[in-house]
């Protein structure tokens, strides 16, 4: 008995022996592992780990020198537990560190609190002890071996950069594209045309040679020259088909009226009768409205559009507005509403009930040059005002104006300017624009065309040409061309400065059948009929022609 005692006590006695050297063991092997690392980090720091444990022996500090940390010094302690990629020094993926003492990138442990677990059951992936997003904390340890990623952030951000460029350029891309397809639709469309009247020129050729013919044998003449004002200063003209009279604008020739009112003239005997006194600067334009057969509407540089009854020669009402104005008409859709143009590229809309101020005003669609013309359009099914408006012509661009509800939505042609006028042909639904010469192309232009819907785009319009007439290569005055409705044609009339002469062309075969030599320069035609003898008036500064269509033997 006593001897399994004391064989007992023997064992205890190895076995704790046993547990000591292990234990010193460790404790050696984790002072060498310490030793070794603070060699590798920071080796002026090294001390002996002795001088702690007797507390007699001084302190010594080792020799500076600089290692560098090689990649095969960093561990797999370097690494994010949750990604296994390499925590940076900065960016969202920097080191951090949970109230528990492991380490993790930032971006993996935040997600991980945020959606790997649920509100009442987030901890850490490592311990799993209870852990919150407020218990993050940045590093900025001096022996944790980060990745420098201020190269990757760079990169980065010129991805997103070079990304939004791109999309930008896509979209850039799509917008041309689409200007492309309906370029090509309007393309097509013109060839369809084309085919359309080459097959059928033989016919017209047939059925237009006796008009053509007949309008060639049919030539003006000079009926009647009138001086209006000596001192010049006539701008514009208008006729009246009920009252068979011409309203003239004119400078006035009295001193107690120094401004501008127009001239009344007799079309049936040709005399000149009263004047009246409107604007105090000149007259841009001038219009008869269509159903009301005594109101006369006119404007003016003095910023005054006015309303005039010229059977008692009275203003009936005087509209002011901020800019000088240089074009007016008629609405084509509302007889009640007429339209002012205005030397910044304004539009104002009035109702002649209303005469307090205007109803609304259109912007010139970021084109600020004068309204230099504008024309009433009646509604027409099927075309691209088929609910009735106007058209107006500005030096630079061209819109239409179509009546929605009791707006008007403007849509752009996209013609070649700059333009001088615009005249709207009611008989055969044409428009007839007018404009310089530029760097494209050498000589005015009068383009006679219909204005149809553009199926793809419902914010332009777009413009078959019936004819283009030539009309020289040059053009300083905003002269104004004209409409004349004769038998079975109609002709378009217009000064050529280059030549000094009027010239008429056939818009049903397109071809110039007159021309008319002129001593001055024109400013405006009109044409009218009366008795059945159709008359063809042009305006200079100082005089009024009146050529008559008489019929002439042919030669």
């Amino acid at each position: 008995m006593q001897i399994e005692e004391q064989v007992q006590a023997e064992d205890r006695v190895q076995a704790e022996e046993q547990v000591r050297v292990e234990e010193q063991m460790q404790v050696e092997g984790q002072d060498v592992e310490d030793q070794h690392e603070n060699e590798n980090v920071i080796p002026n720091d090294v001390q002996n780990n002795e001088e702690s444990d007797t507390g007699t022996k001084s302190s010594q500090q080792t020799n500076a020198m600089s290692i560098n940390l090689d990649v095969s010094d960093v561990d797999s302690d370097q690494s994010c537990p949750i990604c296994m990629e390499q925590w940076t020094s900065s960016g969202e993926h920097r080191l951090c560190c949970l109230r528990c003492g492991h380490l993790f990138g930032h971006s993996c442990i935040l997600r991980w609190l945020q959606y790997s677990c649920n509100s009442t059951n987030r901890r850490c992936p490592q311990c799993n002890k209870k852990a919150s997003v407020k218990h993050i904390r940045m590093l900025y340890a001096k022996k944790l071996t980060a990745i420098d990623s201020t190269e990757y952030d760079n990169l980065k951000k010129d991805l997103i950069k070079v990304s939004a460029e791109k999309n930008n350029l896509r979209k850039e891309l799509t917008c041309a594209n689409i200007r492309l397809k309906v370029y090509e639709e309007h393309v097509n469309s013109m060839k369809k045309r084309i085919t359309e009247m080459e097959n059928q020129k033989s016919k017209v050729n047939v059925d237009t040679c006796p008009s053509a013919s007949s309008l060639t044998s049919r030539k003006f003449h000079l009926e009647q020259s009138v001086e209006i004002c000596k001192d010049g200063g006539c701008r514009v003209l208008d006729y009246n088909p009920w009252y068979k009279l011409l309203a003239v604008s004119q400078k006035s020739t009295t001193a107690l009226f120094n401004g501008y009112g127009i001239r009344k003239m007799d079309c049936e005997c040709f005399n000149l009768r009263q004047f009246i006194f409107l604007h105090t600067q000149a007259i841009r334009d001038l219009t008869f409205h269509s159903t009301q057969q005594t109101i006369l509407l006119s404007v003016g540089f003095d910023k005054c559009a006015k309303l005039v009854d010229i059977q008692n020669n009275m203003t009936v009402h005087t509209y002011q507005t901020e800019y000088p104005l240089w074009s007016c008409c008629w609405s084509g859709d509302n007889p009640n509403v007429f339209l002012t143009g205005a030397q910044n590229g304004v539009i104002s809309q009035f109702d002649i009930r209303q005469t307090s101020s205007a109803l609304s005003v259109l912007g010139g669609n970021g084109d600020k040059s004068p309204v230099v013309s504008m024309a009433g359009v009646p509604p027409n099914p099927g075309s691209g005002i088929s609910r009735g408006g106007f058209i107006a012509c500005r030096l630079n661009t061209c819109y239409t104006y179509e009546i929605k509800d009791t707006n008007y939505l403007s849509k752009q042609m996209f013609i070649e300017g700059p333009f001088v006028s615009v005249r709207y042909d009611e008989k055969n639904h044409h428009c007839l624009i007018s404009s310089r010469p530029n760097s494209r192309q050498p000589h005015a232009r009068h383009i006679v065309c219909t204005i149809e819907k553009n199926t793809s785009n419902e914010e332009i319009v777009t413009y078959n040409a019936v004819h283009t007439f030539q009309a020289g290569n040059s053009q300083q005055l905003l002269s104004r061309p004209c409409y004349l409705s004769v038998e079975d044609d109609t002709l378009v009339a217009a000064y050529i400065e280059s030549s000094s002469s009027v010239s008429l062309w056939s818009v049903a075969s397109g071809q110039k059948l007159h021309n008319l030599p002129v001593s001055d320069s024109i400013m405006d035609l009109c044409s009218f009929n009366i008795n059945n003898n159709l008359f063809l008036t042009s305006l200079s500064a100082k005089k009024l022609r009146l050529y008559n269509h008489g019929q002439l033997t042919q030669t």
